[in-house]
């Protein structure tokens, strides 16, 4: 026991910071990430259990999902989650970034790094590497390959969530900017504002 009341909504946030501090931490990177408590739990009686299922989510580019029959373009509908959370163009950026790392892509997808768990600017480096050759995948609609230009074989696989990072010229400079070797503190400290934004996002208590 706790000794006091904690909702769960405040416990999933406290989890998802702790994990986030830790990931840093493995990167060598000592960083406190804001967490605003004081969120409530709705009880059994004020849910309509119904209504879960038209709360699922058809796209989430962050997780780099989309779900079939999507006659959008992907990275139009991240662009478009990105806007609802009230996100900027580099918080966008650092949040698709970090959570690719982290491990967290719907298939695997987008996964740029060989230190997967730890909070770091890998996915922009390997991102923007002009060692990789990226293709359409030959047998996934969506799924790019990229291949040693060199040698040939396999590196990474990826989705146009991801790539749009190096071809659109906005996103690409936030790349760059990322990608580059001194911008390995200054991305993860970016990620940890964002990531508490989000977890504010509609807090009207705060405001």
């Amino acid at each position: 026991s706790l000794g006091f009341d904690v909702s769960m909504a405040d416990l999933i946030v406290l989890g998802g910071t702790a994990a986030v501090e830790s990931a840093a931490a493995a990167g060598g990177v000592q960083i406190g990430v804001v967490v605003s408590t004081g969120r409530g739990d709705a009880s059994e009686e004020q849910t309509e259990e119904e209504s879960f299922a038209w709360l699922e989510p058809r796209w989430d580019g962050f997780r780099n999902y989309l779900g079939k029959g999507n006659a959008q373009v992907a990275e139009h509908l991240l662009v478009d989650k990105a806007h609802l959370l009230g996100l900027t163009a580099p918080e966008m950026a650092v949040l698709v970034a970090g959570l690719r790392v982290l491990g967290v892509s719907t298939d695997g997808h987008g996964v740029l790094t060989d230190r997967v768990g730890t909070l770091s600017n890998d996915f922009f480096v390997n991102l923007m590497d002009i060692g990789t050759v990226w293709s359409d995948s030959p047998t996934t609609e969506g799924v790019f390959n990229g291949t040693d230009r060199a040698t040939g074989g396999a590196k990474w696989t990826a989705t146009r969530n991801d790539l749009v990072f190096g071809s659109n010229s906005i996103l690409r400079a936030l790349a760059d900017v990322y990608a580059a070797d001194d911008a390995g503190d200054k991305f993860v400290a970016d990620f940890a504002k964002a990531w508490a934004k989000v977890m504010d996002a509609d807090r009207f208590d705060l405001a």
